[in-house]
């Protein structure tokens, strides 16, 4: 495991460039970074303008003379069963997103599943899993061909609850995410583990990192107070993380531990922030020096 952080933990279009955060974090300590796709999906974005590949060469080229790697990226997160003109560009720059993870040298994009409301018993549950493998099914072309796997991520129930929903998640569980990974059979599609989802689930998560095994392909490490998704730094909420640092290692995961922490970053003064960064570094050491 090396550690890595989402470069999201700087994001600040307006005065901290893309490539600037690449900088500082390289200055901090950090080696490896996770390309956030999803915060660039705006009016003006460089990431969604016509010149949007030379834009990620310049971020590669500066994280290559850096000596840092991209790892993993995140793509849009939206309605994947909507039908609107909307969420047939979003589809698109999923699309894009996993071509750009390419020009990055990322292994692994980052998804999340759909959900459809309903009653889910057997047959609702086998329709939203239809659905999702027709979804990221067509996605695996554009991944094959531009060497990139796709790793579908562990949701919450109480994302649907706070959205109005009936109040179920589908993936919110190991055995759905199990299940839907399993459906494509295919080495390039991989599961992403978000710790903080899975505390908000209460879920035994060393119990669920030992089930998925060798479909880990990338995490997202965060800590909250289980009942919200707060994207802290590990050790300010309560994830026991002895026991998910172990499980990782029992299942001798070869993944980066991807910090997703922006809330214990982006909130303070800018002059704090390289500070916080240098500690979440040491903490990031500690966990995979200490327990793993």
């Amino acid at each position: 495991m090396e550690l890595s952080t989402s470069l999201n933990v700087l994001f600040d279009p307006q005065r901290v460039t893309a490539i600037r955060a690449v900088e500082r974090l390289a200055s901090v300590g950090f080696h490896v970074l996770d390309f956030n796709f999803v915060d660039w999906i705006f009016d003006g974005s460089p990431f969604i303008g016509l010149g949007w590949e030379g834009w990620l060469r310049d971020i590669r080229r500066r994280a290559d003379e850096l000596g840092l790697r991209f790892g993993q990226a995140h793509g849009p997160i939206f309605n994947k069963f909507e039908t609107t003109e909307r969420a047939k560009w979003l589809t698109a720059m999923s699309h894009r997103s996993i071509e750009g993870a390419s020009i990055l040298g990322s292994r692994w994009v980052v998804f999340e599943p759909e959900t459809l409301a309903g009653s889910f018993d057997r047959t609702h549950l086998g329709r939203i899993r239809r659905l999702n493998v027709e979804w990221f099914g067509a996605l695996l072309p554009t991944a094959e061909g531009s060497g990139v796997g796709i790793a579908i991520e562990n949701t919450a129930d109480v994302f649907q609850m706070e959205g109005g929903g009936a109040g179920r998640s589908y993936c919110s569980v190991p055995a759905e995410l199990i299940e839907l990974v399993d459906s494509f059979d295919d080495d390039s599609v991989g599961i992403c583990w978000d710790t903080g989802h899975a505390h908000i689930q209460r879920l035994d998560q060393g119990r669920a990192i030992r089930a998925m095994g060798r479909r880990l392909r990338a995490t997202h490490i965060q800590d909250n107070d289980g009942r919200s998704d707060q994207h802290l730094l590990p050790f300010y909420g309560n994830i026991d993380w002895p026991a998910i640092i172990n499980a990782l290692k029992a299942i001798r995961y070869e993944g980066d531990l991807t910090f997703e922490i922006h809330n214990s970053v982006r909130p303070l003064p800018d002059a704090l922030r390289d500070p916080a960064l240098r500690l979440a570094v040491d903490v990031g050491h500690y966990l995979i020096d200490v327990f793993g």
